[in-house]
């Protein structure tokens, strides 16, 4: 495909009728994000047969889940998505989605802890391309209003790809083990990614902008950590992304140790009350915030922020209760909370942002806050596996999880104070 060069976008061409085929690339976009998350989750519901297999500790098992996918993941991310602000962001996406869900297979033929890690850091390259440019093409499709509803829909795939990659993992593992798991995650991407490239058409940029003008690295860079609410809202995603980044990757052996379920029974409880509660968070959390945020932009962040503050306290009751139907309960319902707040916060992104900038912005909030969530969330929560085993054995698990609880809390604190900033920095980048 040939790629267009930015150009600037009239008034008139910004009043026109959106194309109904928006929802087209919308759900066709959704659904590759679902499938980033599912090359990656699945590694999770897969940690104690891999474990065993390889003999590691907790600690380097939060590794491989974490920085082992993720480093990379945030290296290459940043000038991937400064090239899809000037280039055709669709072939990077096509390119991008077909690459990472080759190096999932790859994951499934792993014969040491090494080829483990080396195949996990080709997931996060390749994954690290997907996300920036998708959201900067959505943002081209939606106007401002629009944006928390259709970033919501888009985020649903977070959590879909969290309920496919849990029941999957968990029932083809028990059943065929662990590699083909890999296998069965990887391989339908291959297939999706020619459909995304010969079926959808790249938007054109700043079409829902009344301006667009292409503007430099160094301009871009300044207009983003001036905007006193991004820098906000980004350390509070890092927050609240710890906390769903340790629990996704966690909750499977908390099921296991403390509550002894089988591998496909985890798969089938983790994805349930895990992947659909949370995907049913976000997608209602993008529907109410796009609507009551028209009375008042601050409501793009204090609604995220009600919802996020309360699960702390909700994921406190899931990991200390006795009860299987209470932790049950309490899985989804925090699971509900937690997800709310993703649509809109990466609509702030796209918000706050010129459009000549949205796909780098959209990089730093995601590719940042995921470094920091999944590269320091399972990492930190494994270490104080191994650093509780000799006081709590099995149990430990439970106790590591409270951090999870603490810091969806001080997120939501950041996202309060950001609100006081929102609607001047939107004016700002209009």
């Amino acid at each position: 495909m040939v790629d267009v060069a930015p150009q600037a976008v009239t008034r008139s061409d910004a009043a026109a009728k959106p194309s109904p085929t928006r929802y087209y690339v919308l759900g066709l976009l959704t659904i590759v994000y679902a499938l980033n998350f599912l090359d990656r989750t699945i590694f999770n519901v897969l940690i104690e047969p891999i474990k065993k297999e390889f003999a590691l500790s907790d600690t380097m098992m939060g590794l491989l889940a974490g920085f082992g996918f993720v480093l990379f993941y945030s290296i290459c991310g940043i000038p991937i998505a400064r090239i899809a602000d000037r280039i055709n962001r669709l072939n990077i996406v096509a390119i991008a989605f077909a690459f990472w869900s080759a190096m999932t297979c790859f994951c499934g033929m792993a014969q040491n802890v090494t080829m483990m890690t080396l195949a996990r850091i080709g997931v996060g390259i390749g994954e690290s391309a997907g996300t920036p440019a998708s959201q900067s093409m959505i943002a081209d499709l939606f106007n401002k209003n629009e944006r928390p509803r259709a970033l919501g829909i888009y985020a649903i795939g977070t959590y879909l790809g969290v309920f496919l990659g849990y029941f999957i993992g968990g029932y083809v593992n028990q059943h065929y083990g662990w590699r083909t798991a890999f296998f069965a995650a990887g391989l339908p991407g291959i297939a999706l990614a020619a459909v995304l490239w010969l079926t959808v058409s790249e938007p054109r940029r700043g079409a829902q902008a009344e301006t667009f003008t292409p503007e430099t690295l160094g301009p871009t860079l300044r207009f983003l950590v001036t905007s006193r609410t991004f820098l906000i809202v980004l350390i509070g995603f890092w927050l609240t992304t710890f906390t769903n980044y340790a629990t996704a990757v966690w909750i499977p052996p908390f099921l296991a140790r403390v509550h002894h379920l089988s591998s496909a029974e985890i798969g089938t409880y983790a994805g349930t009350f895990k992947g659909l509660c949370g995907m049913a968070g976000t997608l209602i959390g993008g529907l109410v915030v796009a609507q009551i945020s028209q009375r008042d932009d601050r409501w793009k962040l204090w609604a995220p922020a009600t919802m996020s503050g309360l699960a702390g306290p909700v994921f406190a009751v899931c990991f200390m209760t006795n009860s299987f139907a209470a932790m049950v309960a309490a899985l989804a319902l925090g699971s509900f909370l937690v997800g709310f707040h993703l649509g809109p916060i990466f609509a702030i992104a796209q918000t706050v942002a010129r459009p000549s900038m949205r796909a780098l912005a959209s990089a730093i909030i995601l590719l940042s806050a995921t470094c920091f969530g999944q590269g320091v969330g399972p990492l930190v929560v494994g270490a104080l596996n191994d650093v509780l085993k000799a006081d709590f054995g099995a149990q430990a698990v439970r106790y590591s999880l409270l951090s999870t609880a603490v810091t969806t809390m001080l997120g939501a604190l950041l996202f309060v104070v950001a609100a006081r900033w929102i609607r001047s920095d939107i004016k700002r980048a209009d």
